[in-house]
């Protein structure tokens, strides 16, 4: 779709639009490249390339998360195309998982809590089992950030790397929360 209205006298093109999760969510910080020029989506999911050369050429979206996907779009000389992009959330065959343990004792922690995936727009959560275990799968390849959260015991977090198809162990070595008193008493 091009809007007349906005044509640039410099004669080089512009591209705008938005990125959207395939149910509808905006998305924030997703890279968009043409031609050698990246730009990120705002917080409502729009993006604006400014000054492309005009000609056939394909533009592409990528977000930690979600599936990339790019589009071939054909700029006019001087006018602006809009292109909106739908993103579907990644997923492949990649699994983390392993055990929270008291880092005193080196006992599994059984009390409970929640390990989190953190992305960059819905973190994944999993609860801590009985016998302290957690797991995440269908993770797409890459370097995945988990993060603990166990009432009583200090936060941790690490970054994993996966392959398809592999299965990697994560364990947590978590310190217990300790009451400091204030040194006025």
């Amino acid at each position: 779709m091009v809007n007349e209205e906005t044509s640039h006298p410099n004669k080089l093109s512009r591209i705008r639009g938005q990125v959207r999760s395939t149910d509808g969510r905006t998305l924030q910080s997703a890279v968009l490249a043409c031609q050698g020029q990246e730009t990120r989506t705002l917080a409502d999911g729009t993006f604006i390339l400014n000054d492309i050369p005009s000609a056939t050429c394909r533009l592409s979206v990528s977000l930690e998360g979600f599936e990339s996907v790019s589009k071939e779009v054909t700029l006019r000389e001087g006018e602006e195309t809009i292109q909106d992009f739908r993103l579907p959330e990644a997923s492949g065959t990649a699994k983390i998982c392993g055990h929270i343990f008291d880092a005193e004792s080196r006992k599994p922690l059984v009390s409970g809590g929640t390990v989190m995936l953190i992305l960059p727009v819905t973190n994944r959560y999993a609860h801590v089992d009985e016998n302290g275990y957690y797991q995440f799968d269908k993770l797409p390849a890459g370097k995945h950030t988990i993060a603990t959260s166990i009432p009583e015991y200090e936060d941790k977090n690490a970054t994993q790397s996966v392959k398809n198809g592999e299965t990697r162990t994560l364990d947590f070595f978590c310190r217990p929360l300790r009451a400091v008193e204030p040194f006025w008493g």
